[in-house]
């Protein structure tokens, strides 16, 4: 009885080791060169895909260097019509708010009665006094009223919309 259950033993060893070596021969010589075929494959298929695409960038590219070209010949231009004094002056022009500064305080007389006076720097006025004409407190109005103003737009600015369009 104990050769018997050696036996079948061995046997059932035999099946096991039979059976493991031919599924580690299909492993190594089967399923995983399939593998690596296709992680091959797709790799090609990338490769070529960047080639393509680095044949449409080139392609892109050299359409795009004229347009760039222009553009950098209307920027140079553009940098050569700059007149600095101009602009500046167009710009104050454009943003000066027109505020006139008051006028000198005057002196008042401690002396005499105390009677309120109105300076010409003061914006308020005293119930019994009339009011100025509305030209004169115009110019006290500073930050609300603004003087005709001309628009004008720098050179460089009109320089390169003109480029553009």
């Amino acid at each position: 009885m104990k050769h018997q259950v050696a036996e079948d033993s061995k046997n059932e060893y035999l099946t096991f080791l039979q059976k493991f070596n031919k599924e580690q021969n299909a492993h190594y010589h089967t399923l995983i060169p399939h593998i690596f075929q296709k992680l091959q494959e797709m790799e090609e298929k990338r490769i070529e895909r960047v080639g393509e695409s680095m044949k449409t960038y080139a392609e892109v590219d050299r359409k795009v260097l004229p347009i760039v070209g222009k553009c950098l010949d209307g920027m140079t231009k553009a940098a050569e019509s700059i007149e600095p004094k101009m602009d500046t002056k167009h710009v104050v022009e454009s943003y000066k708010s027109g505020f006139e500064p008051p006028g000198d305080v005057e002196v008042e007389d401690y002396s005499l009665s105390m009677r309120r006076t109105v300076s010409e720097s003061s914006y308020l006025n005293s119930q019994g006094e009339t009011k100025p004409s509305r030209s004169n407190s115009r110019g006290k109005l500073w930050p609300f009223i603004k003087r005709n103003k001309v628009r004008i737009t720098p050179s460089v600015h009109k320089t390169v919309l003109n480029l553009l369009y």
